[in-house]
């Protein structure tokens, strides 16, 4: 398999990371810039985005949601729970944080392209700062916590996403983040269960560009 990414991508991040729990025996990392329309990327996407997994059999799946459910289905991953698509509150976690995500990277994308505050990013901007101060006023909800029973958040992939999610926003619009993020939202990511995984693989890591085998030996010594 060989899986098309860039160091500082949050919908890489999460499907590294779900790579990261299954350790397939051979996995290529190519590192592209999707900016660039590099033919390598376009022959395998048309939409000249990133992820794309592409497959020993040269089939290639993009949209980070769409392979991270490919590897949960194709393969055993380790201390990942199946999502309940019938449960209402996990499938509002995962609709928040992949929302979230999007936005945050929209809004963080826009002012490449423009040189004034416009409409889009300022909406964008508010959306963030509401979507934070939401997941702190509903903890227990959002969360997926259980304050009776559990102290952490459950083992899924929308706990992942919103993990992954909330540190984009930190990483690229940390003020808003350092304003908005409280007691709720900063607990949530030190006692994740995915805390020690994604450790392994911040956007600082990856700008190495290292390869697959390389985090491996980190994700294991993490």
């Amino acid at each position: 398999m060989k899986l098309y990414l860039n160091d500082t991508s949050p919908f890489s991040r999460a499907v590294l990371a779900i790579l990261g729990l299954i350790q397939p025996s051979a996995l290529e990392l190519e590192w592209v810039d999707p900016w660039q329309s590099p033919n390598n990327l376009k022959k395998v996407n048309p939409f000249c985005t990133i992820p794309v997994l592409e497959l020993d059999d040269g089939t290639a799946l993009m949209e980070s949601l769409s392979i991270c459910q490919y590897l949960c289905g194709a393969y055993q991953v380790d201390n990942l729970k199946a999502l309940n698509l019938s449960s209402p509150s996990e499938m509002r976690v995962l609709g928040l944080a992949k929302t979230l995500m999007e936005l945050s990277f929209r809004t963080a994308v826009l002012p490449r392209f423009t040189e004034v505050e416009n409409e889009l990013i300022s909406r964008g901007s508010k959306a963030i700062e509401r979507c934070l101060a939401q997941i702190e006023e509903e903890p227990a909800l959002l969360l997926g916590l259980d304050p009776v029973h559990d102290s952490r958040a459950p083992c899924n992939l929308a706990t992942l996403y919103l993990h992954v999610a909330l540190d984009y926003v930190a990483f690229r619009h940390n003020a808003t983040f350092s304003a908005h993020a409280g007691p709720n939202i900063r607990a949530f990511l030190a006692n994740s269960p995915f805390a020690s995984l994604l450790q392994a693989i911040t956007p600082e890591q990856l700008a190495l560009k290292p390869k697959f085998s390389d985090l491996i030996l980190s994700l294991e010594a993490a």
